[in-house]
């Protein structure tokens, strides 16, 4: 019982954070490429989807989710997409490795927008209302950086559908 408590109550709390334009908390890291990035600072200016994962096994779901975003928008100058695996609960004496693994697996193209997360874990989780340890969490921001759209799934499915129908109004030139 406490746990469908616990759910409505995220559930509503998400909900409310969506429809207030709620602002992402501000999330930093160094991309793959080297690059600091201040997250929604980054992405102002553009329609971005941000990416999270919070486990190693949510590799599957955010590369979907990633793979189908960047099939349908990566030609749109107006359109950003950051993967962002949170890693805070990696050991500090394994991060290094686990870093070096993951750039190993992304493209030298996408590395600037793929951004390990090492702080804020617990505010992150809160924000995206996390469930599911193994979802992809999925945040759209508008220009203006506020928060237009929040989801996650292990699967693709009609959810996606959704966020690409949300997104192509928000571009100026979409396909």
């Amino acid at each position: 019982m406490q746990t469908l408590w616990q759910f409505v109550c995220v559930t509503v709390l998400v909900a409310a954070a969506v429809a207030q334009n709620a602002t992402l908390p501000k999330t930093e890291g160094e991309s793959l490429a080297g690059r600091k990035v201040v997250l929604p600072d980054a992405a102002r200016g553009k329609v971005a989807v941000l990416v999270f994962g919070f486990t190693k096994d949510s590799k599957g779901p955010t590369k979907a989710w990633a793979e189908k975003l960047q099939a349908d928008f990566s030609t749109e100058a107006e359109f950003e997409l950051y993967q962002l695996p949170v890693l805070e609960d990696v050991p500090r004496l394994m991060r290094g490795m686990v870093i070096s693994g993951i750039k190993k697996g992304i493209p030298e193209n996408q590395r600037d927008h793929f951004v390990p997360v090492l702080q804020g874990e617990k505010e992150l989780k809160m924000f995206v209302g996390y469930r599911e340890a193994d979802d992809a969490y999925v945040v759209t921001l508008n220009p203006a950086g506020q928060v237009i759209d929040q989801r996650h799934g292990s699967s693709l499915d009609a959810s996606y559908d959704a966020l690409r129908t949300q997104i192509q109004p928000l571009l100026k030139h979409p396909k």
